[in-house]
């Protein structure tokens, strides 16, 4: 379980860093409507926010009270699943 908080987190950390540089050259938009909110308000907000919930996502795997109950385990492996999709988008303009 612990394995899929570090990948949400590698993640999320770069597709902050693609998607600021993708929309800094204006090769993509913001899919997610808040996130395009918070770009605008300022892209380098953007970025912390991305790495902060990045930090909390680390930050759960080393706390020893958290409990993996349902439906933490399921709804990780969806957004997992979700993102490495997100990810191939990526490419696709990168490439």
């Amino acid at each position: 379980m612990k394995w899929i908080f570090a990948y949400l987190a590698s993640l999320n950390l770069l597709d902050g860093i693609i998607t600021y540089f993708g929309m800094q050259y204006g090769h993509i938009q913001e899919g997610n409507p808040l996130m395009e909110v918070v770009y605008n308000i300022n892209p380098l907000f953007f970025l912390l926010l991305k790495a902060a919930l990045s930090c909390f996502l680390v930050a759960l795997i080393f706390v020893q009270s958290f409990s993996f109950r349902r439906p933490i385990p399921e709804l990780s492996l969806v957004a997992s699943v979700l993102y490495t999709a997100v990810m191939v988008l990526h490419l696709s303009w990168i490439i």
